[in-house]
């Protein structure tokens, strides 16, 4: 059984956009959870999805490499808000600035 370190829960929602908490930190034990996280993010395909990293404590580098990969194929309208220095740096080095909302 994993046991996750991390949460994501909706904490704002209307007919333009969802916000979305998350919490803790995304570990290479529960980096399969982590992935079905991000992929059900798409449940939203109609309203812009905003993801809120002010209470992550850290993300594995296996947990980055897939946030950026998913971002980047993305082409549902998902931002980031709060994110640490060190993930902002990451988003804004792999091309993702336009997913940081500063």
């Amino acid at each position: 059984m994993i046991t996750t370190m991390f949460r994501i829960r909706k904490i704002f929602e209307n007919l333009l956009l969802v916000l979305y908490k998350i919490e803790g930190k995304v570990t290479d034990e529960s980096l399969q959870v982590w992935i079905e996280e991000l992929r059900a993010l798409n449940a939203q395909p109609d309203r812009k999805v905003i993801l809120d990293f002010c209470q992550v404590w850290s993300i594995s580098e296996r947990g980055i490499e897939f946030l950026t990969a998913y971002l980047s194929s993305s082409l549902h309208d998902i931002q980031i808000i709060n994110p640490s220095m060190d993930i902002r740096n990451l988003l804004h080095a792999a091309g993702l600035s336009q997913r940081v909302l500063e």
